[in-house]
C-alpha cells in the first residue's frame, strides 16, 4: 500500500499560490490587510471551480454583510459616544449575533451565518479604536474580494492549461 501522506497535491499548490499572490497584490497595491486576503484564498480554494464559486459567493455576501453590521455599530458607538464597559459592550456584541445569524438564515446564507458573525466581531472587537470604522470595513470587504478573486482565478487555471485531449488529473 502507497503512503501518500507527505504526497503536495495540486489543491495544496494552487492554495499557496493564492495565498502568495494575495500577499504579492497588497506589496503593490499598500492599502488593505493581506491577511484577510490570505484568509478567503484559503477558504475559496476547492477541489473544483464548482464548490470555489459556491464558496467564493458565500464568503462575499457573508463579508458584506457582517463587515456592514460591524461598521454601522462603530458608527453608532462613535457617533453616540456610546461607551459601556467591556463586559457591557461584549454582552451586547453577542446579543447582536442573533439578528445577524436571523438574517443569515432568511437570506437563505445559512452557509455563510459563521463568516457573517466572525467578520463582525473581528471589525467590532478588533478595530474599535480605527480612526474611522468606515473605512475599515471597506477595505475588509475590498480584502476579502481580493482574496476570492485570486482564488477563483487560481483554482481555474489549471483548467486552462489542461490539454483538450488528456483526461488525466492533473490538478
Amino acid at each position: 500500500m502507497k503512503n501518500n501522506t507527505f504526497k503536495i497535491g495540486g489543491r495544496i499548490w494552487k492554495t499557496v499560490a493564492a495565498v502568495f499572490l494575495c500577499f504579492l497584490i497588497d506589496d503593490i497595491w499598500r492599502e488593505g490587510v493581506p491577511f484577510y486576503a490570505a484568509i478567503a484564498a484559503i477558504l475559496c480554494i476547492q477541489n473544483n471551480w464548482e464548490d470555489s464559486l459556491k464558496t467564493a459567493k458565500n464568503r462575499e455576501i457573508a463579508t458584506i454583510i457582517g463587515g456592514i453590521w460591524g461598521m454601522l455599530f462603530l458608527i453608532f458607538e462613535k457617533s453616540t459616544g456610546f461607551a459601556p464597559g467591556e463586559i457591557i459592550r461584549y454582552a451586547i456584541l453577542s446579543l447582536l449575533l442573533i439578528p445577524i445569524i436571523k438574517l443569515s438564515v432568511g437570506l437563505k446564507q445559512e452557509k455563510g451565518t459563521y463568516l457573517m458573525c466572525v467578520v463582525f466581531l473581528c471589525v467590532t472587537v478588533t478595530h474599535r479604536g480605527d480612526v474611522s470604522p468606515v473605512e475599515f470595513a471597506i477595505n475588509r470587504m475590498i480584502d476579502t474580494t481580493i482574496g476570492i478573486v485570486v482564488a477563483l482565478a487560481v483554482n481555474q487555471f489549471p483548467h486552462i492549461l489542461k490539454k483538450k485531449g488528456d483526461k488525466k488529473k492533473r490538478f
